[in-house]
C-alpha cells in the first residue's frame, strides 16, 4: 500500500513526527485515515484516468493515495466552528479517542490470530472481535489514555491546528508508548473466554446515547431550559466530522427526521441535532448494507457495557436488540407476558409527580415494541427477516444491578418461545394503560413466561443445559424483585 503525508505539512514538526512513525504505523495511520472511503463503497478507489495503463495493483495504490489526499483537504474544521471555543475541546476529545481506540483495533486484529478465541461465524461482522478486544484494553486503560490525549487535545488547540490528519498522526505518536499488541490481545482473548455463551442465532444491537435524553430529537425553540453544556445537544455533529470518525462502531447522528425534507421543521427553526448513536451492526456508510455481530450472546452483553464505558461523557438512553428470523414458535403472547419484557427491560421508575411508571412508554418515548425488519448484507441481494426489540433502556452498569445478558436471552427465548407472526399491536392499549399504572404481575405469569422462555432456547438448541438454568434462574429473580417493586410502590 502506498504510503501519504500531506505536502501541505511538509517542513512542520508534524513532518518530524511522521518520520518517527515505523513503516507498519505510517499504514496504520493511513488506514484509519481513509478507514471510512471503504465504508463509502470505495468511492475514491474508482479507477482514475492517469492509472488506466498501470496493474490493477498500482490502480488500487494510487487511488488510496488519492483517497487519502482528498480526506486531508475535506477534513478540515472550519474556521466559524473552531472560533466557537465553548465546545472545541469535548468534540475535539471525542475524534482523538475514536482514532486512538481505531488505530490500536487495527494493531490487535492481527495479533489475534495467534490467541485462542470463541467460535465467530463468516456469516457475522468480522471485526467484531478485533473492535471489542481494543475496547476492553481502552477501557483498562482509560485514566492514562484519557491524560495522553488530552495533552494532544491542547497541543491541537494551542497549534491551532483544524486538521483531522493531524489529529490521527498526533494519535499515531503515541502508539510507541504502548505495550505490544499482543499483550493487548491476550488480554481480551482472557475476557472472551469469561464471558463467551455462544448460540445459534446471529444478533445485533444499536445503542443511543443523549444527554437530553428523551428530548433529544425535539427542536431547539421548544427544548426550554434543557441543556446539554458539553455537546449542545450534538448539533455540531457534522461539523466535527464524527461519521467519518465514529465509523468503526456504525457511529452517526439519528435526529429522527425522515428524508430530511427541505420543508421539515428542524432544517427552517434549527440545526436537527439528536441521538449520538452506535449501529453495532452497520458495514457502510449509507447504511445500506448490515450483517449481525454475533451469535454470542454473552460478548454482546459484554461489548454493550464497555460502549457505554467508551462514551461515558454522554448519558445512555435507549437499546435496540434484532434477531434473525429462524424459527417461531407455537404459544400466542397474552398481554403479562409482554409486561414481563418490560419489567425486564423496560425503564421503571417515578415521574416528576413521584408516581411510578414504566417511563419509556408513559412518555411515548417508543416509535415500537417490538418490530419485523429486512437487513441486507453485503454478500448478497436477499434481505434477511430480523425481529428488533425496540422497547429496552439502556443503562450505565452503576444504574442497573444485573449484565444485560439474561436480558438478551429474554429476547431471544421470546422469539424462539411464541408466535412472533402474531403482531404485539393488539396489546399495546393494554401496555400503555400498565405503563401509566404499573402493577405486580400473578406468579403464575411469571413461571409461565420463563417456562415459554426455556421451551425457546430449547426449540433453538444453541446453549447448553447450565446456560439455560442459569439464565432461567436469573430472568425469575430479576421479574420477582421488580415485582416487589411495585408491590411496595
Amino acid at each position: 500500500m502506498a504510503l501519504y503525508f500531506p505536502g501541505q505539512l511538509r517542513s512542520t514538526r508534524y513532518e518530524t513526527l511522521y518520520n518517527r512513525l515505523t513503516v507498519a504505523e505510517r499504514m496504520l495511520l493511513l488506514r484509519e485515515f481513509v478507514g471510512v472511503t471503504y465504508r463509502r463503497r470505495f468511492l475514491f478507489f474508482k479507477r482514475q484516468p492517469s492509472a488506466a495503463k498501470k496493474s490493477a495493483a498500482d490502480s488500487f495504490r494510487k487511488n488510496v493515495e488519492i483517497a487519502a489526499a482528498q480526506q486531508f483537504k475535506r477534513l478540515t474544521i472550519s474556521h466559524r466552528i473552531w472560533n466557537r471555543r465553548e465546545i472545541l475541546k469535548p468534540y475535539l476529545q471525542l475524534i482523538f479517542r475514536h482514532y486512538f481506540y481505531g488505530l490500536q483495533a487495527q494493531g490487535i486484529r492481527r495479533s489475534l490470530e495467534n490467541c485462542r478465541l470463541p467460535e465467530h461465524p463468516a456469516n457475522c461482522y468480522y471485526d467484531f472481535l478485533p473492535n471489542l478486544a481494543a475496547m476492553i484494553w481502552f477501557n483498562r486503560q482509560r485514566e492514562d489514555y484519557n491524560v495522553k490525549l488530552d495533552r494532544l487535545v491542547d497541543e491541537a488547540i494551542s497549534d491551532d491546528q483544524r486538521s483531522l490528519y493531524v489529529y490521527a498522526l498526533l494519535c499515531a505518536s503515541l502508539l510507541k508508548e504502548l505495550p505490544p499488541f499482543s499483550v493487548m490481545a491476550e488480554y481480551a482473548a482472557d475476557c472472551f473466554a469469561q464471558f463467551s455463551r455462544p448460540g445459534r442465532t446471529p444478533a445485533g444491537v444499536e445503542l443511543e446515547f443523549s444527554n437530553l435524553g428523551r428530548f433529544a430529537t425535539f427542536d431547539q425553540p421548544f427544548k426550554g431550559d434543557l441543556r446539554d453544556p458539553l455537546f449542545h445537544n450534538m448539533h455540531y455533529y457534522e461539523a466535527f466530522f464524527l461519521d467519518d470518525i465514529s465509523w468503526r462502531l456504525g457511529g452517526y447522528l439519528d435526529s429522527h427526521i425522515r428524508n430530511r425534507s427541505l420543508l421539515s421543521l428542524p432544517r427552517l427553526w434549527a440545526h436537527p441535532g439528536g441521538f449520538f448513536e452506535y449501529s453495532l451492526v452497520r458495514i457502510d456508510y449509507p447504511r445500506t448494507f448490515s450483517m449481525p455481530l454475533s451469535m454470542d450472546l454473552g460478548l454482546i452483553a459484554l461489548y454493550i457495557d464497555e460502549v457505554i464505558n467508551f462514551i461515558s461523557e454522554i448519558r445512555p438512553h435507549s437499546l435496540h436488540i434484532n434477531f434473525e428470523k429462524i424459527a417461531f414458535g407455537l404459544i400466542k403472547p397474552e398481554l403479562d407476558d409482554y409486561l414481563c419484557l418490560l419489567l425486564l427491560g423496560g425503564d421503571l421508575g417515578y415521574n416528576k409527580a413521584g408516581k411510578m411508571c414504566e417511563l419509556r412508554l408513559a412518555n411515548n418515548e417508543l416509535r415500537g415494541v417490538i418490530q419485523r425488519r429486512t437487513h441486507r448484507s453485503d454478500r448478497g441481494e436477499i434481505k434477511k427477516e430480523v425481529v428488533e426489540f425496540s422497547f429496552l433502556r439502556l443503562k450505565a452498569k452503576a444504574d442497573r444491578d444485573h449484565s444485560y445478558f439474561p436480558i438478551l436471552m429474554a429476547c431471544k427465548g421470546f422469539q424462539y418461545g411464541y408466535n412472533m407472526d402474531l403482531s404485539c399491536r393488539d396489546q399495546v392499549q393494554g401496555m400503555l394503560a400498565w405503563a401509566h399504572n404499573p402493577i405486580a404481575l400473578s406468579e403464575s405469569s411469571i413461571t409461565r413466561f420463563v417456562a415459554t422462555l426455556a421451551a425457546g432456547w430449547e426449540r433453538e438448541a444453541g446453549h447448553s443445559k447450565v446456560v439455560r438454568e442459569e439464565s432461567a434462574r436469573e430472568i425469575m429473580e430479576l421479574l420477582q424483585r421488580q415485582n416487589t417493586r411495585l408491590r411496595k410502590g
